[in-house]
């Protein structure tokens, strides 16, 4: 997987956030500062400041990021994009990997280790915000291809990248209206990809299912820019869901309104 390294960084920073003891956190910054290694001489496999993944052997998952099956990844058009491909919400974990390693450094008095993070994680965001936004459609793509080229579906990944913080303010609002339109909101949750797009199954594995997991991600991120009414309504949808399932929800569920 490509994405449970920044995570493991990111998690560590909420951590310390959220009170853990100051030496549990010192015990795990070794492992850190590797993971951190990991992105740039491995996970960047061009050097373009993006972390990519592409399927090494015959056996390997082609997919992998969260949606990891094989037609999990895929244009407006149905077409499916091709590897090296850099997740949307891959670069959002790694935004956040930077911004948690700049506040340990902060923590311990090391200013300058301190500013080179943060000017990492400002120097990504800047560079995010102009490749995966698509300005004719109002959302970010979900990733980019072989080639560069903005794969421009409306899936929940761009939750994801609320979640994390990468996205300028200036464009939450629209990218929220989209996640919360009838095509991406269909009343039991938010879906994986939207009504509207042309590889829309709502029985599939990652093109239309809903997925609770996703959904409490993609209510922290609505939450993290100042949409709680909208976190709400996603909050509610699931509470709603669960009592159809005995109180405990399914991994994924069929996205039907």
């Amino acid at each position: 997987t490509a994405d449970a390294t920044p995570l493991f960084v990111m998690v560590l920073g909420e951590l310390q956030r959220w009170g853990v003891e100051h030496q549990r956190i010192e015990e795990l910054m070794p492992n850190a500062d590797r993971a951190l290694a990991w992105i740039d001489e491995y996970g960047d496999r061009d050097g373009d400041g993006f972390v990519e993944y592409k399927q090494m052997t015959e056996h390997g998952l082609a997919n992998q990021g969260w949606k990891d099956s094989w037609d999990g990844i895929n244009f407006a058009d149905g077409r499916l994009a091709e590897a090296p491909i850099a997740l949307c919400e891959v670069q959002g974990y790694v935004y956040a990997a930077f911004t948690a390693r700049a506040h340990f450094a902060s923590e311990n008095g090391d200013h300058d280790a301190a500013g080179y993070w943060s000017e990492r994680g400002k120097r990504l965001k800047r560079a995010f915000n102009q490749a995966f936004w698509l300005p004719d459609k109002g959302w970010y793509a979900v990733g980019l291809d072989r080639d560069k080229r903005p794969i421009d579906a409306l899936t929940s990944n761009i939750g994801h990248c609320l979640w994390t913080g990468i996205i300028d303010a200036d464009k939450a609002g629209t990218v929220v209206r989209h996640l919360m339109s009838p095509a991406m909101f269909g009343g039991w949750g938010i879906r994986t990809l939207a009504s509207t797009m042309a590889a829309y199954n709502p029985m599939s594995y990652h093109n239309g299912s809903v997925w609770p997991h996703d959904n409490a991600l993609l209510a922290t991120g609505l939450m993290r820019y100042g949409y709680v009414a909208e976190a709400q309504q996603v909050a509610i949808a699931m509470l709603g869901t669960a009592s159809h399932f005995g109180g405990r929800l399914p991994e994924l569920f069929c996205g039907f309104d």
